[in-house]
């Protein structure tokens, strides 16, 4: 006697219960996510990165990654000075480069890789890890990341809709 568990037909609207081994897998594949720093979702440094960049982090990820890397190139301590003076910055010195070259040469970095998506590994090879999520597709509303599809057939050969 045969005593598999059927395949439910897809259209029949039989959901399938999980067997354990699924579940199990399921649960090792959420394990293996990165755990992304908790530094990077507060909201201060959310606000902290709309200062710098003009704008909002659609995708937090891309905001934890690039943290993460600028913390091993310039040092915690040189991206907790950034986070203080970006926070203190008001709206007569937003614009002006910091004081402290240590700070504006990791805000830059920090800028580099949210626009472009390219946030170096710990060995320092840049990758383009984040590329499809970068700010600089989010603020050039009239143009997409290469290999994502657009609106519809042909939307390249149209002028942009700038209204």
């Amino acid at each position: 006697m045969d005593e598999r568990v059927p395949t439910p037909d897809a259209c029949s609207g039989v959901r399938a219960r999980p067997d354990r081994r699924s579940v199990l897998v399921a649960l090792a594949a959420f394990g293996a996510l990165p755990v992304l720093p908790a530094f990077a979702s507060a909201p201060s440094w959310t606000l902290a990165v709309q200062v710098l960049a003009g704008t909002r982090m659609r995708d937090e990820t891309v905001l934890a990654l690039a943290l993460e890397a600028l913390n091993r190139s310039a040092g915690e301590a040189v991206v907790a000075r950034l986070h203080r003076a970006l926070l203190a910055r008001d709206a007569d010195d937003i614009v002006a480069p910091f004081a402290d070259a240590e700070v504006e040469a990791a805000a830059r970095s920090l800028v580099a890789m949210l626009y472009t998506g390219e946030i170096p590994d710990a060995d320092g090879t840049v990758r383009a890890i984040a590329f499809h999520q970068a700010l600089g597709w989010e603020v050039l509303p009239f143009t997409k990341a290469p290999s994502l599809c657009g609106p519809g057939f042909g939307w390249w050969a149209e002028p942009p809709d700038v209204s």
